[in-house]
């Protein structure tokens, strides 16, 4: 199996699109990497328009769920890892499906069941479900596009330290409070279990 990104630059590519929206963009990583002539990116954190724009990136901060820009605006539309933060999941694809031209293509990289579950089970914490995964996104786009397919990907991480561990559960502390890194052993591995939404409108 492929890595997600990789698969996510896959199917943009596929339909050589002139002008992209990157939904949901954090530090803009992703979007740098894509070669169609005209990128635009949106967050909500104005700390990640920044760090997008200081990649030499067009970025704006805006919400998905209400999105500056007119009817059929872009050939695709990419959210990865962003979806199941929305307030209005509905909503948001709402927006999405709406800036798309006619025949556009949403694409999306998320988690399916299992996703580093070394690690929860390690530290004792059950992973919650998200309101779009790689369970539930195929029925939610259904709702929005005629064409939905869930193109799976996988790998594997390694923290070579507890401390390294530590800092990337400290992203979550947000959503589900504080985590504990394991004890060991390091490096501490785990598998990655993502998938890609590629949803077409016709």
């Amino acid at each position: 199996m492929s890595e997600p990104i990789e698969t996510v630059l896959r199917a943009i590519a596929e339909v050589r699109p002139a002008r992209v929206l990157d939904a949901g963009c954090g530090s803009g990583g992703i979007a740098a990497l894509l070669t169609a002539p005209e990128v635009v990116c949106v967050d909500q954190s104005a700390a990640a328009v920044e760090a997008t724009s200081q990649r030499g990136l067009d970025a704006l901060q805006a919400d998905i769920e209400e999105l500056p820009f007119a009817d059929g605006s872009f050939d695709v539309v990419m959210s990865n890892w962003t979806l199941y933060h929305l307030p209005d999941l509905g909503r948001g694809v709402r927006e999405i499906a709406r800036v798309l031209r006619p025949g556009g293509r949403f694409v999306g990289a998320y988690n399916r069941a299992g996703h580093l579950e070394e690690l929860w089970q390690a530290i004792g914490h059950k992973w919650p479900l998200d309101t779009f995964d790689g369970e539930s996104g195929t029925d939610v786009l259904r709702g929005h596009f005629s064409i939905v397919e869930r193109r799976d990907t996988g790998g594997e991480v390694l923290w070579e330290s507890r401390q390294a561990l530590a800092a990337y559960l400290d992203a979550y502390s947000e959503m589900v409070g504080p985590l504990t890194a394991p004890d060991g052993p390091y490096p501490f591995r785990a598998s990655r279990r993502n998938c890609v939404f590629v949803a077409d409108d016709g």
